[in-house]
């Protein structure tokens, strides 16, 4: 265990050789241990449920563009790039949603990987796919994104996203350590 500023964080690298103990466990040990550590990440799960349940984001609407200097590194000159600039905007809700913050929801996971060669925590989401199979879930964690209006390739449109995933996670990751820890050390004693 390190200290730090805020209080005693758990070393990460002393929480991957705990999760790869878990293996040399036996079954009767391991089955209980995985259960219990399955079970620290219902909090930050049911946050992240609670910021998708919020009320859906403003809309965003391109107000104008403007024009920044970059300097290129390896031509050595400056050239303009041209920025959007985009505003907020209210949005009629036509009742067309697909719904794409349930899936999202139902597709929130929390797993404990204690393989041969990865050890760790995860949280992840399948989230909704595309007819690409791309996981939806990734741009609607952005601020903004750009998509086709219900569809028509001719029409794009901008989209807040609602960023939900990262808060949660970060704001509960050191209980999430100091908690796995505890609990690895426990068994690991216990045996």
């Amino acid at each position: 265990m390190t200290e730090q500023a805020t209080g005693a964080v758990p070393d990460p690298e002393s929480l991957r050789r705990l999760i790869s103990k878990l293996r040399e466990f036996p079954p009767a040990v391991r089955t209980p241990v995985r259960r219990e550590l399955r079970g620290l990440g219902a909090p930050v799960i049911s946050a992240q449920k609670s910021i998708l349940d919020g009320p859906l984001p403003r809309g965003l609407v391109k107000t104008g563009f403007r024009h920044k200097l970059v300097h290129s590194k390896r031509k050595g000159k400056f050239y303009a790039v041209k920025v959007n600039i985009y505003s907020d905007r209210d949005v009629t809700r036509r009742g067309k949603s697909k719904g794409m913050r349930a899936a999202i929801k139902a597709g929130l996971k929390f797993r404990i990987v204690a393989g041969k060669t990865r050890q760790g925590i995860e949280f992840k989401t399948t989230g909704p796919k595309g007819p690409d199979g791309f996981n939806k879930a990734k741009f609607w964690q952005k601020r903004r994104f750009r998509h086709p209006a219900f569809g028509n390739r001719e029409r794009y449109v901008d989209q807040a996203g609602q960023p939900f995933f990262r808060a949660p996670v970060i704001e509960g990751r050191e209980h999430l350590l100091r908690a796995t820890e505890e609990i690895i050390t426990r068994a690991a004693q216990d045996t």
